[in-house]
């Protein structure tokens, strides 16, 4: 079986429109888009730099709340870990009970869900975020999540959303390119967006893509790189970001 995870297709660093495009091009990965608030930021990446049909199996927009509750399940915040959670499950399912049997022997599956309040138009509300990711690294391999909490730190609706698209393809591509370790990965993760436009305060991973990896130390590291401000350990129980805590 080919070594996925070594199949990078570039040693250079490449800028937000390539990402999308190598992901595009390999036809070993295909996926879901569900994005809940701020528009669809991440799926127009995809769909505009061509050859979209080879990455994209879907999008959705579930923006109204009682339909985000008909497929999601109701009793959670709107922009919390448990929708995120939830959307992840459902997508995750529907898309393999839709296509494993025609492209699961070839495909590396993935699943990409967000649910962002970006700034209103009163500026009232904080703007943040929870992104989430579900990939294999080999076809009809064990999944792998990753679970990210992000602050928004532009200053308009309009920016914020160039943001998270930014971060969310950064992510995508990092997930299928740049695990060889948690370095590496977070370096893809941030690149022109983290810092500067975008606090990274949480981030949780299961799965074999990081079985290896030291979870607290992965949190401890975000501050240290300049990725958030600060980071929450509780006493008891797992951690949680730190604007959950004061929520």
């Amino acid at each position: 079986m080919p070594n996925w995870t070594l199949a990078m297709p570039s040693a250079r660093k490449l800028d937000t429109h390539h990402k999308a495009l190598t992901l595009n091009l390999d036809t070993s990965t295909f996926g879901s888009f569900a994005e809940i608030g701020a528009g669809q930021e991440v799926a127009r990446w995809f769909l505009l730099v061509g050859g979209a049909s080879g990455t994209v199996a879907k999008t959705i927009s579930a923006y109204d709340k009682e339909v985000s509750d008909d497929l999601y399940g109701s009793g959670s915040r709107y922009v919390s870990k448990q929708r995120l959670e939830a959307m992840l499950d459902n997508e995750w399912t529907q898309l393999l009970t839709q296509l494993s049997k025609t492209r699961g022997p070839q495909t590396r599956f993935f699943c990409f869900v967000d649910t962002v309040s970006a700034r209103n138009f009163a500026g009232t509300n904080d703007s943040h975020g929870w992104i989430g990711l579900r990939f294999q690294l080999q076809p009809g391999g064990t999944p792998n999540d990753v679970l990210l909490h992000i602050n928004m730190r532009d200053l308009s609706n309009v920016l914020q959303q160039q943001a998270i698209g930014i971060l969310c393809v950064n992510l995508i591509y990092a997930a299928f390119y740049e695990v060889q370790s948690k370095e590496s990965f977070l370096e893809g993760l941030a690149q022109d967006v983290v810092a500067e436009r975008i606090e990274i305060d949480y981030v949780d991973l299961c799965g074999p893509a990081f079985e290896s990896w030291d979870r607290r130390a992965l949190l401890v590291h975000l501050v240290r790189a300049g990725f958030a401000e600060a980071v929450f350990f509780p006493a008891k129980g797992s951690t949680v970001p730190l604007t959950e805590v004061l929520y």
